[in-house]
C-alpha cells in the first residue's frame, strides 16, 4: 500500500473511533425538538444521513438551515455556502424538529474546521488511492495481492462513511479559466447554466465542484486559485442557477491533482486551469 493509501486508512481508522455501530435509532416524532451528534455518512438531495450512536438519523436541509463552523475558518467558503461543506466523513451536530416521516428538519448544523479538513483528507486519499488501483490494473499478475488488498479497503470505507463513490454521475462538465483568474467567462457562464438547467430535472441531484490549477505557480498560490474557482463556481450556481447550496458538495481544493493534460505545454496547462462540476444522484435513489 502506497504512503497516499496508507495515510486515508489512517485518517479513516481514527474516525472511525468517534462512532460506535448500532442497528437504529428511536424514530423521532412529528414536532420533537431533537439535538444529535454523529458522523454524516451520505448526501441525497436535500436530506443527509447522520450516523450517532444511537443509531443513523436523516437530517432535512432547507434554505433556513443555519449551517456554520464552531471553531476556526472555512476559508473561503462564504457563511451562505456552508452548506457546501457538508460532505460524507464529517463530524457534525445537528439540531432540529421532527416531520410526519420521521426525519429531522435541521434548524442548525454545526461542525468544527479541523474535522472538515479531516473529511477532506479522506475524500482526497480514497480517491487517489481509487486511481492508483485502477492503474495497477496492468500489473494484475505481479501486483495482484496488492490490488485486491486495495480495492476492499476502499470498498470497506465506503461502506462505514457514504463516501462520493456512492453515487452515479450523470452529467460532467469543466469550466475553463485564464492563467491566475477565478473569473467565469462567459462560455463557462453558458456551460453553467446549462449544467444547472439539467441537474433540477433530475430527482435528488447533487453537485458536486472541483477546482484545480495547472502547475505553474506555487503550491500554495495553486491550492488558493483553485479553491478560489470551485467557490466562485458554486456561488454562480447558487446565484444564477438556481441550485442550492445545499444540494452542492465542495470537497475542497484539488490544486495541481490530477492533471487533465501535461504542463509541459501551453495548451496543457488551458486544459488543467478548470473546474469539474459533476451531477451526482445517490444509488440509494437511482436504484440498481
Amino acid at each position: 500500500m502506497n504512503l497516499s493509501a496508507l495515510r486515508a486508512a489512517t485518517l479513516l481508522a481514527a474516525a472511525a473511533l468517534t462512532t460506535a455501530a448500532v442497528a437504529s435509532a428511536d424514530p423521532i416524532t412529528l414536532g420533537q425538538k431533537a439535538k444529535l451528534d454523529g458522523i454524516i455518512t451520505g448526501r441525497a438531495g436535500e436530506t443527509m444521513t447522520v450516523k450517532t450512536d444511537q443509531g443513523p438519523v436523516v437530517a432535512v436541509l432547507t434554505e433556513n438551515t443555519d449551517v456554520s463552523a464552531k471553531k476556526g475558518r472555512l476559508g473561503l467558503i462564504k457563511k451562505e455556502a456552508a452548506a457546501t461543506a457538508l460532505i460524507p466523513g464529517l463530524k457534525v451536530g445537528v439540531e432540529g424538529v421532527g416531520d410526519d416521516k420521521g426525519q429531522l428538519i435541521a434548524t442548525k448544523v454545526r461542525f468544527l474546521s479541523g474535522d472538515l479538513e479531516t473529511a477532506r483528507a479522506i475524500q482526497a486519499g480514497l480517491s487517489e488511492t481509487q486511481d492508483q488501483v485502477a492503474a495497477n490494473q496492468q500489473g494484475i499478475e505481479a501486483n495482484r495481492q496488492g490490488i485486491e488488498a486495495n480495492r476492499q479497503g476502499v470498498e470497506a470505507n465506503r461502506r462505514r462513511f457514504g463516501q462520493l463513490g456512492e453515487y452515479d454521475i450523470t452529467v460532467e462538465m469543466a469550466v475553463y479559466f485564464e492563467v491566475g483568474s477565478a473569473a467565469i467567462s462567459a462560455e463557462g457562464a453558458r456551460d453553467l447554466a446549462e449544467i444547472a438547467s439539467k441537474a433540477k430535472e433530475i430527482q435528488g441531484y447533487m453537485v458536486a465542484v472541483e477546482g484545480y490549477a495547472d502547475a505553474s505557480g506555487n503550491a500554495a498560490v495553486n491550492q488558493k486559485l483553485s479553491l478560489d474557482r470551485s467557490q466562485a463556481v458554486v456561488n454562480w450556481l447558487a446565484q444564477n442557477g438556481g441550485v442550492p447550496f445545499y444540494r452542492m458538495l465542495a470537497p475542497g481544493a484539488m490544486s495541481t491533482a490530477k492533471p487533465a493534460a501535461s504542463n509541459e505545454t501551453s495548451e496543457g496547462r488551458a486544459q488543467n486551469r478548470r473546474v469539474v462540476v459533476r451531477v451526482l444522484v445517490n444509488r440509494g435513489i437511482a436504484g440498481p
